[in-house]
């Protein structure tokens, strides 16, 4: 690398991820000596009714990871073996294999153009059992273009804590949101996750998966579902309470944090115009707030070794966040015999994806940085961030 380029020499400006306030609500539960809620306990209704808070929506519930609850949502959906679920290939795994779990099977679309989402117009709802909706890299998708569809929606707000599309907050335009709670998320428990619904026959069928009799017991009202109060599905999905508690922590400082991490974001931006750099910032829909996981840029010249790129970047000490994995190119999905080793509904169905059918996500994957933005006071860290960020004028 030539010194004498313009690179990153501070630290990436961080908050201590868990500060006094974590700290004192894990020795506060300590003290009581109770760490595992089998029923609603304090710790896992706070969390909850702060999501029901968050989302707007009239029911949260709490779980031991975000993938668990995809898992409950689209099983309480309806998602079946017959028709798949609808998705994008620009997401984690767990979303992937959550279709899976629920005896079902991903059906994947293309991205929206310019969008780092699932497009509305490419899903046959006729072939599929519902839709799971990623707002991928805090960006909220087209959630109004959902609205049209057949079957019903799920919305996985893993990257989207606190995002609005159209001023309504996501986790509140489908049928049910899921967020993750895993360390890396703007809200972190270290792990855990939340699914929120304003619909009670979704909420009381995700609650069957995972959570402890006692507690269905207490909530189950349906006819139809009151015969599994006593054991339900049994994957032992429910939240641990240290986690709750500190997610419920993290929660409060949420809007601080999403406001200084937006004056950084605008700052950068307003920086990479005034350089003429050949980066854009991934447009948002009109009336929308984004989530912090990361802001994408798409470069406006033409990348055809994104590793490189990559590389280069972290060796000036940009702060670059990885994409995803192509998923669609992985032995798990290219192999149906890995598949049918863990979900045997699939023997004999599973067609492995060309990845040549999605040129747009494809796109995406060359033409795109994804940036780590600080959820602190950070002026001059950025402007050295858009000072070395004049390597994107070089070909890659």
């Amino acid at each position: 690398m030539d010194d004498d380029l313009p690179r990153v020499t501070q630290p990436f400006p961080r908050r201590p991820k868990y500060g006094d306030a974590e700290i004192a609500a894990v020795t506060e539960l300590l003290t009581t000596g109770s760490l595992s809620e089998i029923g609603r306990g304090p710790a896992s209704a706070s969390l909850e009714d702060a999501f029901r808070e968050l989302t707007g929506t009239a029911h949260a519930l709490s779980f031991n990871s975000g993938t668990a609850s995809l898992h409950a949502a689209l099983h309480a959906v309806g998602a079946h073996p017959d028709h798949g679920v609808a998705m994008s290939p620009m997401t984690w795994i767990s979303a992937i294999t959550a279709a899976f779990h629920a005896g079902s099977f991903p059906v994947f679309a293309d991205l929206a153009p310019g969008s780092p989402n699932l497009d509305p117009a490419q899903i046959d709802d006729g072939a599929c059992s519902a839709a799971l909706v990623t707002h991928a890299w805090g960006v909220p998708a087209d959630m109004e273009g959902f609205a049209g569809l057949a079957v019903p929606v799920v919305e996985d707000c893993s990257h989207a804590h606190g995002a609005l599309y159209q001023g309504r907050p996501v986790g509140s335009w489908g049928a049910v949101g899921c967020f993750s709670l895993q360390e890396s998320k703007a809200v972190s428990g270290g792990e855990g996750g939340v699914l929120t619904t304003s619909d009670r026959a979704v909420y009381e069928r995700a609650l069957t998966v995972g959570h402890h009799p006692f507690r269905l017991a207490t909530e189950l009202t349906d006819p139809d579902l009151t015969p599994l109060a006593h054991a339900g599905a049994s994957y032992k999905y429910r939240i641990p309470a240290l986690s709750a508690v500190i997610a419920r922590e993290q929660l409060k400082t949420l809007a601080d944090r999403m406001k200084a991490a937006e004056a950084n974001l605008t700052h950068l931006i307003d920086a990479i115009e005034e350089e003429g750099l050949p980066l854009r910032p991934v447009a948002l829909p009109d009336g929308s707030v984004r989530g912090w996981y990361g802001a994408a840029f798409t470069l406006s010249i033409p990348v055809t070794d994104p590793a490189a790129l990559f590389t280069a970047c972290k060796q000036r000490g940009i702060p670059v966040r990885a994409l995803y994995p192509d998923w669609l190119s992985a032995p798990l999905l290219q192999q149906p015999a890995l598949l049918e080793r863990y979900w045997p509904h699939l023997r004999g169905r599973w067609t492995p994806p060309n990845t040549d059918d999605f040129p747009v996500y494809q796109r995406f994957r060359r033409q795109t940085l994804i940036l780590k933005i600080p959820d602190v006071p950070a002026r001059d860290y950025i402007d050295q961030v858009a000072a070395a960020l004049t390597i994107t004028r070089q070909s890659f």
